[in-house]
């Protein structure tokens, strides 16, 4: 049996990018739909956890753990590089994504995500 990944990447579950195109959706598992976004196509918000759980249940097992968190503050979106490398890395980052979205962080690299790359993913999911 494969892993399950949120991040795995499924063009029959990505709306179109062009507004003037009707929105696709398709039935995601479990029979809900799907939410993907052309410009994140990485990303099911389907998938990430509804009620994540706070960073202290399950920060020791993400691969940032231990490191300096000021790579995760970086200065500018061209300085997040090593943040990434990291978040690429890592087995909990949908749980760290969830909890970002949900609570709002406005600042640093949750789940993968700048927080530009965030701002534009919620208002790409809300429209």
């Amino acid at each position: 049996m494969r892993a399950f990944d949120p991040f795995r990447w499924d063009r029959s579950l990505c709306y179109e990018s062009s507004p003037a195109r009707e929105h696709q959706r398709s039935a995601g598992i479990g029979g809900g739909v799907a939410v993907r976004i052309d410009r994140y196509p990485d990303i099911d918000l389907s998938r990430l956890p509804e009620d994540p759980t706070p960073p202290d249940h399950w920060q020791d097992k993400a691969a940032c753990f231990g490191v300096d968190p000021d790579v995760f503050f970086p200065i500018s979106e061209e300085e997040a590089g090593p943040a990434l490398t990291f978040c690429a890395s890592c087995r909990i980052r949908e749980e760290c994504l969830a909890w970002a979205l949900k609570n709002g962080e406005r600042y640093g690299v949750w789940g993968g995500l700048t927080e530009q790359q965030r701002r534009r993913l919620q208002r790409a999911a809300v429209a």
